[in-house]
C-alpha cells in the first residue's frame, strides 16, 4: 500500500495534499470542540466535572503516543499540520499532527469516562462484553478506514486483514478500560475527591496497557525474526489483552452470587447522581 516499504525499513514517507491535511485538521478539530461541549453539558446535567477532567487526562496521552509509533513502526505522512516532533535522533522522527491530538479527546477521554460509568452502574456481564466489542469496532473503523489515509504502518506487521491497519493493535488499545476501572475504584474509595486522579489515570492507563499487552509485538517488530514469530507475538498480545479484560470484569462487576448478597438499593432521588 502507499508508503509501505518491504522489510522493516521505514520509508519513503508519502506526502498528503494540503486539502487533505486541512480536512483532517478542521474536521477533527470540530469534533473535539463538540466533545468538549458535550462534556460541559454532561457536567451540568450530573453536577459533576468528571468527564471534563477525563478530557484533560486525554490531552496528556498525546506525548505518550509517539513512543508506540516509534516501537510499532507507524509514521504520519508529510504535509500534516504538525504539533511537534519526538525522537528527532531517529532516521525517521515521529512527527505528530494536531488532528491526532483532537482524536484523543474521544478515543481516550470519552471512552475512559464511558467505561467508568459502566463500572459504576455495575452492568451485566454480557453488557460488559458488548462495551468491549464496541471499543474494538470503533478502533477498527477509525484506524482501518477513517484516519489511515494520513499515516502508514511499516515493516512486516502481523494481522493486516482487510485494511492497512494491523489488527493486533486493537488488543493493545484497551487502556481506556483499565483507566475506567481504576477511576471507579478511586471514586468508590475517595468519592468526588478521587476525580482529579483522572488527569493521571487516563494517560497512565493508556501507556501501561500498550506495554502490558503490546510488548510481544513491539519486541518482535524490532528484532531480526520472521513473520511466524511476529504472528505468535500477536496471538500472545491478544491473549494477554482478553485475559486481562476478563479479570478486570470479574473483579469490578458483581457476579450472580455477589448480586444476591448486595443490599437492596433505594431509588435514586430526582436530580441525584451515582457520584453522590
Amino acid at each position: 500500500m502507499t508508503g509501505r516499504s518491504s522489510g522493516d525499513v521505514i520509508g519513503p514517507i508519502p506526502t498528503i495534499s494540503a486539502q487533505h491535511a486541512e480536512v483532517f485538521f478542521f474536521v477533527f478539530g470540530a469534533i473535539a470542540v463538540l466533545v468538549v461541549l458535550a462534556a460541559i453539558a454532561e457536567s451540568a446535567r450530573r453536577r459533576s466535572p468528571l468527564m471534563l477532567i477525563c478530557l484533560v487526562g486525554s490531552v496528556l496521552c498525546n506525548p505518550v503516543e509517539p513512543i508506540w509509533d516509534a516501537l510499532g513502526k507507524l509514521r504520519f505522512h508529510h504535509g500534516n499540520y504538525w504539533a511537534w516532533t519526538e525522537f528527532p535522533d531517529l532516521a525517521q522522527p515521529v512527527q505528530y499532527p494536531w488532528w491526532a491530538a483532537f482524536v484523543y479527546t474521544f478515543f481516550t477521554g470519552v471512552t475512559c469516562y464511558v467505561f467508568f460509568r459502566m463500572f459504576e452502574n455495575r452492568v451485566k456481564w454480557s453488557t460488559y462484553w458488548l462495551f468491549v466489542a464496541g471499543q474494538a469496532v470503533m478502533n477498527i473503523v477509525l484506524e482501518g478506514y477513517v484516519i489511515t489515509s494520513a499515516y502508514d504502518y511499516y515493516g512486516d506487521q502481523p494481522w493486516r486483514i482487510g485494511s492497512d491497519f494491523p489488527l493486533w493493535w486493537v488488543f493493545a488499545n484497551f487502556g481506556e478500560l483499565l483507566g475506567g476501572a481504576l477511576l471507579a475504584l478511586a471514586v468508590r474509595r475517595f468519592g468526588r475527591r478521587g476525580y482529579p486522579l483522572a488527569i493521571v489515570l487516563v494517560p497512565s492507563s493508556f501507556a501501561a496497557w500498550e506495554l502490558w499487552a503490546g510488548w510481544p509485538v513491539f519486541a518482535t517488530l524490532n528484532m531480526s525474526v520472521g513473520p511466524v514469530w511476529r504472528n505468535v507475538a500477536a496471538v500472545l498480545t491478544a491473549a494477554i489483552a482478553v485475559g486481562t479484560i476478563w479479570v478486570i470484569g470479574r473483579l469490578m462487576l458483581p457476579t450472580e452470587q455477589r448480586v444476591a448478597a448486595l443490599p437492596e438499593q433505594r431509588p435514586i432521588p430526582s436530580g441525584a447522581t451515582v457520584d453522590s
